[in-house]
Parts: structure tokens; C-alpha cells; sequence
């Protein structure tokens, strides 16, 4: 009885490090989808940031479930180049909502959200001479909650996990 107790228990543990799993390739497979049509748009490739995947799952900021980055760099770009960013994002998934557009005569930053169950999505994209940075954060509320009322000892504890 016991055996089968610690089998069905490991089982459990198993399928959910899998369903974990799937879930996190998810909201990456839509992040790189954006960052390919993005790559498309203005035929480049992203910059290679080495161990950023390790970064992304080993110094996660209390909240944050999720971070992509993409940076593109020595790019020719025009005034409309803003404007081609964010119609890009939203053909590539329509639920991103642009809510904030900041804009100076070297750079514009763009901000979408996407509310996902009980999370919420942010995606950042900078527009400077020469350069797009697209940032991606998947958002624990109540974790980042937390973080804001003790930033110190949330961010110690690794709350959003």
C-alpha cells in the first residue's frame, strides 16, 4: 500500500513539472512568435544574449513569472518605424492592448497588457536610433503585491515562485 502511495505521489509530482512545463513553453512560443514577426518586419535577427534562459528561471523578481527580452540592434530605422512595431504586435496576437505611448525625439516606448486568467501580461518595446528592445513580463499581482509593500524581504524570499 505504501509503495503505491510514493508511486502515485511521484506521479502526481511528474505530471505537474510537465503541465508546468507546457505552460511556461506557451507563453514563450507567443513571446518568440512576436519577436519573429518583429525579426520578419525589419529583416534582422535578434542579439544573442548568452544564459539568459538561466537568468529568466534562476533570478526571477518577486511577481514575475515569466520574462522574455529581445534586442535588436544596428537597424535603419524611419520616424514610421514605432508605429510599425505596434502594428506588428497586434497582428501577431490581437489580445494585446496598447495602453501607454512615450514618446521623445530620440525614442518611443510602447507598453501592451494582456490580462491571462488570474496574471497579467506586460510587453514593452523601445524604438531608439537604431536599436528595438521587446520585453515581455508575465505578472503575478498578488505576488508583486507583496513586493511592494516589503520589496526587501519578498525579493530575499522568492515570493513569486
Amino acid at each position: 500500500m505504501e509503495k503505491t502511495s510514493r508511486l502515485t505521489s511521484s506521479l502526481i509530482v511528474v505530471a505537474a513539472l510537465m503541465l508546468s512545463s507546457a505552460v511556461l513553453q506557451g507563453a514563450e512560443r507567443e513571446f518568440d512568435e512576436i519577436v519573429r514577426a518583429i525579426s520578419d518586419q525589419f529583416h534582422t535577427r535578434p542579439v544573442h544574449i548568452p544564459f539568459l534562459g538561466f537568468v529568466n528561471f534562476a533570478m526571477r523578481p518577486a511577481g514575475v513569472k515569466h520574462a522574455g527580452l529581445a534586442v535588436f540592434e544596428d537597424l535603419d530605422l524611419d520616424d514610421g518605424a514605432a508605429f510599425a512595431v505596434a502594428k506588428t504586435i497586434r497582428a501577431t496576437d490581437d489580445r494585446w492592448s496598447q495602453f501607454v505611448r512615450v514618446q521623445d525625439r530620440a525614442t518611443t516606448v510602447l507598453v501592451f497588457m494582456e490580462q491571462e486568467r488570474s496574471d497579467c501580461k506586460l510587453l514593452v518595446a523601445a524604438i531608439e536610433r537604431g536599436e528595438i528592445t521587446v520585453v515581455e513580463l508575465k505578472l503575478n499581482p498578488a505576488a508583486l503585491q507583496v513586493w511592494f509593500r516589503e520589496p526587501d524581504s519578498s525579493a530575499v524570499r522568492g515570493v513569486s515562485r
